[in-house]
């Protein structure tokens, strides 16, 4: 087949391509940063900005099997692939988020696809909402253009992606603390979370672009078991051999001591689970066991990763020194 990847050179974009590759199929990837070293030579690369329409209106002058979109991120950018797109392609994969649940008014986890068809916005939506509200307009194109065009559009939300390469460092936030040995704030609560490893989301990725006929709907991805952030942090210590002493202040006491949040991106103040039974049925989705992509990720940024620390890093002083402090209270 025939498949074009718009991002697809980094992370779990650059995981797809590959695994496609490997499947047999002739890949093209799209993005700004095309060029990009670690793509197999046979693997097209076009450069190009997803935000400009005659960018893509090159990418249109060949009829595709399947475009998979990882970097769509507001309604204006869906109307652009639906525009250039439409005829052009047997399959349009859009890669959303989970977030979009995080805009709706009386959401409760776990979140079922249905949601996102039942209930209203939040009303305000808070500037912190801005990518998830940017996630689900783009899904109400593309499944506006499926019912009255028939574009051939299908949606995924996978949750938090964690694996090598990840751009974000946000997994890589706690493992760095665990690796000087000292104390982990986790605000909030324990609660169930669903994480997702890269290389299950491009294998997928490859179940919906190749075997399956998902035209129309929209599945949640996640690990087949929710891991609390008690346990996943937990589980990333006895990985690397190491002692936790995670500490749990309550919110205000944090937020009066200074405390920045952003040392803990996992945190949430509830529970979030996505109910994957959808896939599950229709995909016959099974993720790894978390154990096992944990020590995978761990290793590789314990022992290949050379970048720099997330910047939430710089402030690990004025952790410990909180730490002390909130010893001392107890």
């Amino acid at each position: 087949m025939k498949i074009l990847i718009l991002g697809g050179t980094s992370f779990f974009g650059k995981e797809t391509a590959i695994r496609l590759h490997k499947a047999g199929n002739e890949v093209t990837v799209f993005s700004r940063r095309a060029p990009v070293d670690g793509l197999p030579l046979d693997i097209r690369q076009t450069r190009g900005d997803r935000t400009v329409e005659i960018d893509l209106s090159r990418m249109s002058v060949e009829p595709w099997d399947v475009i998979i979109d990882n970097i769509c991120y507001t309604a204006e950018d869906a109307q652009k692939a639906i525009r250039v797109f439409n005829g052009r392609t047997g399959l349009y994969l859009f890669t959303s988020s989970a977030s979009v649940y995080s805009i709706l008014k009386g959401a409760s986890s776990p979140y079922r696809e249905n949601q996102t068809e039942l209930l209203p916005l939040k009303d305000p939506l808070k500037d912190k909402y801005a990518y998830g509200a940017g996630k689900y307009a783009a899904e109400r194109e593309y499944l506006k253009a499926f019912a009255e065009k028939r574009f051939p559009a299908a949606i995924i939300r996978p949750p938090v992606v964690i694996g090598p390469n990840d751009p974000s460092l946000r997994a890589y936030s706690y493992w760095l603390r665990l690796a000087d040995g000292g104390p982990l704030f986790l605000p909030g609560f324990a609660f169930n979370n669903r994480f997702i490893f890269s290389k299950d989301l491009a294998r997928a990725i490859e179940t919906l672009a190749c075997g399956a006929d998902p035209q129309g709907k929209t599945y949640n991805l996640g690990d087949s078991r929710p891991l609390t952030l008690d346990d996943f942090v937990k589980v990333s210590a006895r990985i690397m051999h190491k002692d936790a002493e995670i500490l749990y202040p309550e919110y205000a006491w944090l937020k009066e001591n200074g405390f920045g949040f952003g040392a803990s991106p996992f945190s949430m103040s509830g529970d979030f689970v996505l109910d994957i039974s959808k896939a599950e049925k229709d995909l016959d989705w099974a993720s790894t066991p978390a154990a096992a992509w944990l020590e995978e990720t761990i290793n590789w940024y314990l022992f290949s990763y050379t970048g720099p620390a997330p910047a939430n890093y710089s402030g690990r002083k004025r952790e410990l020194e909180l730490a002390k402090k909130w010893r001392l209270k107890l």
